[in-house]
């Protein structure tokens, strides 16, 4: 037995119009794009592992990098 026939009805009915996309069909985007205003595949471009791991690699080539150019600048300054 449902206490509230009518405010049930008016959930089930919200439910539908979410489930049905009514709000995107009647407010069509001019733009397929974020709040950012990056297009959706330049977001799964961003995100794919193939990217991220390129990412990961050219952090930890500048890391290498700098612990390189401090690691050689130790012996010459011990030198001094």
């Amino acid at each position: 037995q449902i206490s509230d026939p009518e405010a049930c009805d008016q959930m089930y009915e919200s439910l539908v119009r979410i489930h049905t996309n009514f709000y995107k069909n009647k407010y069509p985007r001019l733009k397929d794009t974020t709040f950012t205003g990056v297009t959706v595949e330049d977001c799964r471009t961003i995100l794919a592992t193939d990217i991220l791991k390129q990412m990961e690699d050219m952090k930890r080539g500048t890391w290498r990098r700098l612990r390189e150019k401090f690691s050689a600048k130790k012996p010459e300054e011990d030198l001094k």
